[in-house]
């Protein structure tokens, strides 16, 4: 295991497009997607044993299901995913045309529901590096086909969002009444009132953020309601108070950081996968870790505990 100031590498894993850190209290173990190299991924934190299985498509996000298995966001839409039994069942595409738009990024609520967004396939396809995001993004009207879905317990979808083009997130306040979206090739991160039935309304700036700062991606929420944002492109991992202060930030040994999340005895450990897209031997010389799943050591509050997908 490979340790540095504030962070250790559990997993040397070369993930391609790594997302959707979760860990999961029925096994003890983390999970985590890779959407280039289809692949559901774990690892047990007491014992380290590692395991994956390679996907019949792509998936780009998981969240724990209570009555067995996962919650997946994949190129067939929601589907129902349990990694060790090797099982995968299409639930309902959400998206109206796929080929302009693929899922992304989801987690579930305070109350259970699961949220993913969706992001314009073009730039998807035409975005590996910082340069290639400022060259091809183009006109942000053209290429804003992403949308923010909520899937509730009865199988239903509705829109929450639309006119987005990197749908990143979402995440919770811990009392549940605020959810916090990244639109990470726009740069900005929002904010909404989250009503008890799920409608989000009062959408504002929670902050805005310039190409130095990295590509704001995958967050997780603390106790104390800070929010933790990961940066593609940053080498960084920063930590926001609700007021929107920024109130720590952790230098990584990567450029790419994808999604945070908390996880072991009382959430108190802070995870985090990596990717490698497009990476070159030289690449890989100056990051050897790029790809590796990290623990970020002593963040100074725990997380919340995960919320099953109730459906």
């Amino acid at each position: 295991m490979i340790h540095g100031e504030k962070w250790r590498c559990l997993w040397d894993a070369k993930a391609v497009l790594g997302e959707s850190t979760v860990w999961d209290d029925r096994d003890g173990c983390i999970y985590w997607v890779d959407i280039e190299a289809p692949s559901i991924n774990w690892f047990h934190l007491e014992t380290g044993a590692k395991g994956s299985w390679t996907t019949p498509t792509w998936v780009s996000a998981i969240a724990p299901r209570a009555s067995g298995g996962f919650i997946a966001s994949t190129a067939d839409g929601f589907v129902h995913v349990d990694p060790k039994r090797q099982i995968y069942l299409p639930v309902i595409q959400p998206i109206p045309n796929p080929k302009i738009a693929r899922l992304n990024d989801g987690v579930t609520d305070r109350k259970g529901r699961y949220w993913s967004g969706s992001c314009d396939s073009s730039q998807w396809d035409d975005s590996t590096t910082a340069e290639d995001k400022v060259s091809t993004l183009g006109n942000f009207d053209v290429r804003s086909t992403g949308e923010l879905y909520r899937l509730d317990a009865d199988g239903s979808v509705s829109t929450q969002e639309r006119n987005i083009v990197t749908a990143n997130g979402p995440a919770f306040s811990p009392d549940g009444r605020t959810a916090y979206v990244n639109d990470s090739m726009p740069l900005v991160s929002w904010a909404y009132d989250l009503a008890d039935d799920g409608t989000l309304s009062n959408r504002r700036d929670f902050l805005r953020f310039k190409p130095e700062d990295g590509y704001p991606d995958g967050m997780a929420v603390d106790v104390e309601g800070c929010i933790w944002i990961a940066f593609y492109e940053s080498w960084r991992l920063r930590r926001f108070a609700p007021d929107a202060s920024l109130l720590e930030e952790r230098e990584l040994p990567v450029r790419r950081g994808l999604r945070p999340a908390f996880g072991g005895a009382n959430y108190s450990r802070l995870f985090l996968i990596t990717g490698s897209q497009g990476y070159t031997a030289e690449a890989f010389a100056e990051q050897p870790l790029a790809g590796g799943l990290f623990e970020i050591l002593d963040p100074p509050a725990p997380g919340l505990p995960t919320v099953p997908f109730t459906g």
